[in-house]
């Protein structure tokens, strides 16, 4: 009988706390384990992304737009190759030759192939996998020093600087002078997946 106040007194008292505890934040200790996202998604929960940058075009670019890529890239075949140029006229290096393709659908990109090889998301080596607008990134050892845009059918358009100008090449023959290696391939754009067609 005693039981009976205590009783109803005990689960009076847990019905006004449950509400309370069910609204308070969840707090985690420094101790429990946390679970981190892949680099790709962390790296874009980590920044803001610029509406220029070129994250920013993976979902936007048109078969028309990468058709467009490699419209501009052949009409500056032949340009000569002058370092640190970035105007047609005058002279372009490699980076100059892709920021300047680039430039042309509104992408503005770096100017060194050392930051362009950072950029997007990494793709295979392998022509079956890698799309025209891909940039073919080239170096010695861990530094990046060439860039190239990959074309389709194989082949991709650079600025040579053993050529004296900007050139055609087939990717899996090219062999960059000065013991530069092909280090990776890079996707700064992405086809729409609304687009029809391919390459």
């Amino acid at each position: 009988m005693h039981l009976r106040p205590v009783l109803l007194a005990t689960l009076l008292c847990g019905a006004l706390v449950a509400p309370a505890v069910a609204q308070a934040p969840v707090r985690t200790s420094h101790s429990a384990k946390k679970v981190t996202p892949k680099a790709p998604l962390k790296a874009l929960l980590e920044r803001e992304v610029s509406r220029k940058a070129p994250f920013s075009n993976l979902a936007s670019v048109s078969n028309t737009q990468r058709d467009s890529i490699i419209e501009h890239a052949n009409q500056l075949l032949g340009v000569k190759y002058k370092w640190a140029g970035t105007n047609p006229d005058k002279g372009l290096d490699c980076s100059g030759f892709v920021k300047y393709v680039f430039a042309k659908l509104g992408i503005d990109l770096p100017h060194r192939a050392a930051e362009l090889a950072k950029l997007g998301g990494s793709v295979g080596k392998d022509t079956s996998e890698m799309q025209p607008g891909d940039l073919l990134v080239f170096g010695k050892g861990s530094r990046i020093s060439h860039v190239g845009i990959y074309i389709g059918n194989g082949n991709m358009i650079h600025a040579s600087s053993s050529n004296r100008r900007v050139v055609e090449a087939p990717v899996m023959k090219y062999r960059a002078p000065g013991g530069l290696q092909w280090k990776g391939v890079r996707r700064v754009i992405a086809l729409d997946s609304t687009g029809t067609g391919d390459r």
